[in-house]
């Protein structure tokens, strides 16, 4: 699987709900930016894609 994060749309550290929801902790927070630090254990679920606000997170298979 491939998450990508389209930063120029991503709220970043203000928001934070792909983390806060994602059952993996397939993200973290680095220098205050949203990054995927394990997207090896990402089920699939999107539901990352699904709480994102602004529609920043793309998952492909």
């Amino acid at each position: 699987m491939n998450i990508n994060i389209n930063y120029d749309d991503c709220i970043g550290y203000g928001c934070l709900e792909c983390l806060d929801i994602c059952p993996k902790t397939v993200f973290d927070i680095e220098d205050k930016q949203l990054i995927v630090k394990a997207d090896s254990s990402c089920c699939g679920c999107r539901v990352c894609m699904d709480v994102c606000p602004t529609s920043a997170i793309l998952i492909e298979y």
